[in-house]
């Protein structure tokens, strides 16, 4: 089999499991296999594919198929220029989340920054290498989180300027005693009864605690907003993430426990970063 037949080959069993990109994802599942990039994938047509590649080829195809994310396949996910490690019970970074790091940063110039349901740690660990005056704490409930946020700590060498921690009730007195300058979240705000309608790759796969935000969407937003005032310093600020402008109505109704509403950047139709003040 050439790779010309690989890719067809590739191409047809993504296509009959309704895989989206499947064009796309074939070329980049052949890519994987061979440790090429795309361009050496079409000057190379003719190669012959060997018995070991084809055999791990198929192993991903069977993968795809099931409708795992590509992400996890491949054991890692571009965020805001650099690529993280990811897989197995933690939400795959989203590229509309790279706003929020955006936001962050304008205002963010020194002190320590909170990363509440920080996941794969994309956010924390983003602002700390894009501001090396930045300290930060990231916080998860999911020992299977931790893990990863740990894999990528460990990968870009930064223990020295951030905490791993698991409770939400208190911070580590290591910074969070002193008071927080601020607080980025994208926390799970997809309604309980729309979780059955997304995508298999996400249904199936990502960790249900990272989507569920509770009947309406909101429930951990009022988490937020409660306790944000108590952990931030005087002047301090919550980025927060939030899904659908029904839901931004809904958040910007509720108790913000005085916080001030500070800014609204809508993202596009789905998702705005909405920001507020500690006063």
């Amino acid at each position: 089999m050439t790779l010309i037949e690989a890719k067809d080959y590739v191409t047809r069993k993504l296509k009959s499991a309704d895989v989206p990109d499947y064009l796309l994802e074939s070329d980049l599942l052949l890519c994987k296999v061979l440790g090429c990039d795309r361009a050496w994938l079409l000057a190379h047509g003719d190669r012959q594919v060997f018995d070991h590649e084809l055999e791990h080829l198929n192993a991903l195809i069977d993968r795809r198929c099931r409708r795992e994310p590509l992400a996890y396949i491949f054991g890692e996910a571009p965020f805001y220029g650099r690529t993280f490690l990811v897989g197995e019970g933690v939400l795959i970074p989203r590229q509309e989340t790279e706003i929020l790091v955006d936001m962050a940063l304008s205002f963010a110039k020194e002190g320590v920054v909170l990363d509440w349901g920080t996941g794969s740690g994309c956010v924390i660990l983003s602002l700390l290498l894009e501001n090396p005056s930045l300290r930060g704490i990231a916080l998860d409930l999911s020992p299977k989180a931790m893990r990863w946020a740990w894999r990528n700590v460990d990968r870009f060498g930064l223990f020295d300027r951030v905490v791993l921690w698991h409770e939400s009730a208190r911070l580590p007195n290591k910074w969070g005693d002193h008071g927080l300058d601020m607080i980025v979240s994208n926390p799970p705000y997809i309604p309980t009864a729309d979780i059955g309608f997304l995508m298999p790759e996400v249904r199936l796969y990502e960790p249900r605690s990272a989507l569920d935000g509770g009947p309406d969407g909101t429930q951990w937003y009022g988490f937020l907003f409660k306790n944000a005032p108590k952990w931030l310093k005087k002047g301090g600020l919550l980025l927060v993430e939030v899904g659908g402008r029904g839901r931004e109505e809904a958040v910007l109704s509720m108790d913000h426990f005085g916080l001030a509403l500070h800014e609204v950047k809508r993202v596009n139709n789905s998702v705005s970063i909405v920001v507020f003040k500690s006063e």
